[in-house]
């Protein structure tokens, strides 16, 4: 899992690049160990994108959006503001 949500782009960004450059390779030279390669990148692919959509951008930890966050430290303290209205 990445350490935040910016991280977790970059990497799913060099996942992708990874693809369409073992695509390009198949395209270019039809061999199986190509094709192994080009599955292998598309699961990286998956991981990656799973990894983007699953951390959260405040914590960094994967949980739903409707949870709370894991526990972050003692040195953290979650302040309610109200109702500004």
């Amino acid at each position: 899992m990445q350490a935040n949500k910016v991280e977790a782009i970059y990497a799913l960004r060099d996942a992708a690049e990874a693809k369409a450059a073992a695509e390009h390779l198949l395209e270019n030279k039809p061999t199986a160990a190509n094709r192994e390669l080009l599955l292998d990148a598309q699961l990286e692919l998956e991981a990656k994108t799973q990894d983007a959509i699953e951390v959260c951008h405040e914590c960094g930890l994967p949980h739903a959006a409707n949870d709370p966050h894991p526990e972050r430290g003692a040195n953290v303290i979650d302040v309610d503001f109200g109702d500004r209205s």
